[in-house]
């Protein structure tokens, strides 16, 4: 228990200590009211009991980085740091009224609202990665909600260099949201485990509860430890169970939560991009990616590069090849697909803004988010949408005839190479809408006993936008057939 000597606010100069705001393991954050131009800040200090040099450092490092990202639209606002008079440091920071830590527990999100919070995290996750950091701690209560709804992705104080992570540790890090291979300690993060962690957030906040923590009176299910086995282990990931959550979205969360990070989305801007086809299917107004241009990457890399005296590079694209089954065998690994200890604890969700919808018939019911920015351009109907995606898909090529063996129940499709480009992607498409990305020309699926037959259409990808899907093959497999 902290003693009070370590909750009292220091004395800043232009600021005066309204309430304590919430604290975590290694900081607290304080309300202030700024003398001029009078406004309230976010105070957040490095807790003197745990202030070694190592966290000073870390503390630091967050603070340039966040100001490095602080004209982002999606990451909370620094606005100075420095060391208080009693020689504690501590960051003056965008007051956010809420965060997304508790409220989905009470009301999951829609799927509208989900969607939004994913592409605009997402992008300012993309934006660090080229600059050369990870964030590490990615869960719901690092977003938070300024006072018009806009999510902003904070607490930045474990992140790191892509350079300096390899010999790190996972330190700090929330085991709900963490990717398998973090929490086996193969690596302190990468790329790949970040785009885990956003679609564990994501996949929190439709669900209500973390990923793998399960349903009940039975606490002792959901200590940190089972948790994490669950995690780590062949557990498979609790369906969604949302009738307006529909097949290919829970599909795309899915696939980006895969325990073998070469199936994953390769970057996180195309797990950005899986998004924004979701919200085109959906029929929702177009959320932009808001990425920084490549100029300003390489300044800022070069400007942090001196600051930390690391040489953080580029942030390499994970390993290629993404691959999903779903109700089917096939020659790859089938995929498979807590307690929130956050530093920066304010108040729980309550309200959000109401959004203009591009259509009053597609509102949904629950949490209303406000319009993101004042600057997004709503997209009127689907089609709109489809079109803004997909560009022009001419070069994109086409696969045809498709191949279709039986094996007792099991149905094998293959089809021949159309002149695929190293990073295109097959999407295969079953007639129950769900869906596998993968490199292989072979795709199999197993019958529901019905005897009804099995159909699938293939489609490529290029960088995120579908071609022209294939013509739909079909297998009848006779009931009861051997």
């Amino acid at each position: 228990m902290s003693s009070p000597a370590q909750i009292v606010p220091p004395q800043l100069s232009g600021y005066q200590h309204i309430r304590i705001l919430g604290k975590g393991g290694f900081a607290y954050v304080f309300l202030y009211e700024q003398d001029f131009p009078r406004a309230e800040v976010a105070v957040k200090v490095l807790n003197p009991k745990v202030a070694d040099a190592k966290l000073r450092t870390m503390f630091l490092s967050e603070a340039n980085l966040m100001s490095q990202l602080k004209t982002h639209p999606s990451v909370l606002t620094v606005h100075t740091a420095s060391i208080s008079p009693d020689g504690r440091p501590y960051l003056v920071m965008e007051y956010c009224p809420s965060s997304l830590g508790s409220g989905y527990k009470q009301q999951p999100l829609t799927p509208s609202e989900v969607l939004r919070v994913g592409i605009k995290i997402g992008s300012a996750l993309e934006t660090a990665h080229r600059i050369g950091f990870l964030h590490r701690d990615i869960k719901p209560s690092n977003v938070l909600l300024t006072q018009y709804g806009h999510p902003v992705l904070a607490d930045f104080g474990i992140a790191a260099t892509v350079a300096a992570v390899a010999n790190d540790e996972a330190e700090g890090m929330s085991i709900p949201w963490s990717a398998p291979e973090v929490l086996r300690g193969e690596t302190a993060g990468t790329p790949a485990s970040e785009v885990y962690s956003l679609a564990a957030t994501l996949f929190t906040l439709l669900l209500g509860r973390s990923p793998y923590e399960l349903v009940g009176d039975d606490k002792q299910r959901n200590r940190r430890e089972r948790v994490k086995a669950r995690i780590i282990g062949r557990d498979r990931l609790q369906p969604l169970g949302r009738p307006d959550v529909p097949a290919f979205f829970e599909e795309v969360l899915s696939q980006a939560m895969s325990k073998n990070p070469a199936q994953r989305p390769p970057t996180m801007l195309d797990f950005v991009r899986n998004l924004q086809m979701v919200e085109a299917q959906m029929g929702f107004a177009q959320t932009p990616a808001e990425i920084a241009d490549d100029v300003r990457v390489q300044q800022s890399r070069h400007v942090l590069a001196d600051q930390s005296s690391v040489n953080g590079p580029a942030v390499p694209s994970a390993t290629s090849g993404v691959q999903r089954r779903y109700r089917h065998t096939g020659r790859a690994d089938e995929q498979i697909a807590g307690e929130d200890t956050s530093l920066t604890v304010i108040r729980s969700a309550s309200v959000f803004a109401q959004p203009v919808e591009a259509n009053a018939k597609r509102s949904r019911k629950g949490l209303l988010w406000g319009l993101i920015g004042g600057g997004v351009a709503l997209l009127a109907v689907a089609g709109a949408a489809a079109y803004f995606l997909l560009g022009n898909n001419g070069d994109i090529p086409v696969v045809s005839n498709i191949v279709a063996e039986v094996d007792s129940d099991v149905v094998t499709f293959t089809w021949d190479d159309p002149g695929l480009a190293d990073s295109d992607r097959y999407v295969v498409r079953s007639a129950d809408g769900s869906s596998s990305t993968q490199t292989d020309r072979e795709f199999r699926a197993t019958s529901d006993g019905s005897g009804a037959p099995v159909c699938i259409t293939v489609t490529v990808t290029r960088d995120g936008k579908p071609g022209a899907s294939s013509s739909e093959t079909c297998q009848s497999i006779s009931a009861g057939q051997d």
